[in-house]
């Protein structure tokens, strides 16, 4: 008989409001792990009273110490960053991308900073780092000699579970914003510099006065405005054709991806790419940036996206165009393949094999 393995998830963003990305990963993955072993995760609200400028380095100090006392068999730290002290349990990391390494200029200083410091020390005190892709695993091996890919296992994000089930929810989105379904193409992120948002804005805009779209089409964004965001501020009008709608909730999303002609991903770098995902599981012809991980998910798919390469303007004006005049065709034809890996359950199961490896190591 197997032992029952215990396992913290230690995530501070999923104890915030509104969630998004990494705490909703957590949060999810606590919830389906737990059907194959004791399985609890950390909740930090507490430390919502303390400044945000100090907070992070406040929460680094808790999860130090508390690391004498912990009585886990895994503590799976979500977001880039290993305890200094070892504790008794094993210590898995995910590192979700090189981003402050490969693209610094697209998140603040002190982010980069920190999290460049964050993922060096996990590969010296790390007993396992996890990545959501095979391309940020070989970034890490090709980058970072100290790196040992002995203890590096690819696992990828998982799906939440709205996006699997069959009635849709009732979403009020709809009427709020006066959306008409396929009259929209819909981009689902942070609104921020890394995302390459004002090269898609610029590229949108243009076809739409070139007269080359449809006076009814419309680009909508989901997400909430990041770092960077004042690049493009000026564009996010109304009047050329954009519609900002904030932090979205997952009803509200899934109608979004059903409803829309196209989801367009102009991403410049990212460690998985989840909103692909997302949008495959809703049946949506996707637009996405040539950059390794859209590459890798695009030929682990059927290769049914369609892609441009970034800074060609012309090549993402083109995909738009084409979308909108042969989306009923697209759509009809598309074929992403097998999405049930990224169905929390086995993205558990994978999880918990990575577990039982760095146990008997």
């Amino acid at each position: 008989m197997e032992r029952l393995i215990n396992v913290l998830i230690d995530e501070g963003m999923s104890s915030i409001d509104k969630p998004s990305g990494i705490g909703l990963q957590a949060i999810y993955l606590h919830k389906h792990l737990s059907k194959y072993c004791n399985c609890r995760i950390s909740d930090y609200r507490a430390f919502k009273i303390i400044p945000r400028g100090i907070r992070k380095f406040s929460l680094d100090t808790y999860i130090n110490l508390q690391r004498f006392y912990s009585n886990y068999d895994v503590v799976h730290y979500q977001n880039n960053s290993a305890p200094l002290f070892k504790g008794r349990g094993k210590r898995v990391v995910t590192i979700h991308d090189l981003g402050v390494f490969l693209y610094p200029d697209t998140v603040p200083f002190i982010y980069v900073k920190y999290n460049q410091h964050s993922i060096r020390k996990a590969f010296e005190r790390a007993d396992g780092i996890i990545t959501p892709s095979q391309s940020i695993k070989n970034e890490i091996v090709n980058l970072f000699s100290s790196a040992n890919p002995d203890i590096i296992f690819p696992c990828v994000d998982g799906v939440r579970d709205i996006f699997w089930e069959n009635v849709t929810k009732s979403a009020t989105i709809e009427t709020r914003h006066s959306l008409k379904p396929n009259k929209f193409f819909f981009f689902l992120g942070s609104l921020s510099r890394r995302k390459n948002l004002k090269f898609l804005l610029e590229a949108f805009i243009k076809a739409k006065r070139k007269g080359l779209l449809s006076k009814e089409t419309i680009l909508v964004l989901g997400g909430q405005q990041w770092w960077g965001s004042r690049d493009f501020q000026h564009l996010l009008n109304k009047d050329f054709g954009i519609t900002t709608l904030g932090y979205l909730t997952d009803e509200d999303i899934v109608w979004l991806y059903r409803n829309c002609i196209g989801f367009i991903f102009p991403s410049i770098y990212e460690g998985f790419g989840m909103p692909i995902i997302e949008a495959m599981s809703q049946g949506v012809p996707i637009i996405v940036s040539k950059i390794p991980t859209s590459i890798e998910l695009d030929k682990n798919h059927n290769e049914q996206m369609l892609k441009f390469d970034l800074n060609n303007e012309e090549e993402l004006i083109e995909n738009i165009v084409y979308l909108e005049k042969n989306h009923n065709a697209v759509k009809e034809k598309l074929n992403y393949g097998s999405l049930s890996k990224y169905h929390f359950d086995n993205v558990a199961k994978q999880y918990l094999e990575v577990y039982e490896k760095v146990l008997s190591n």
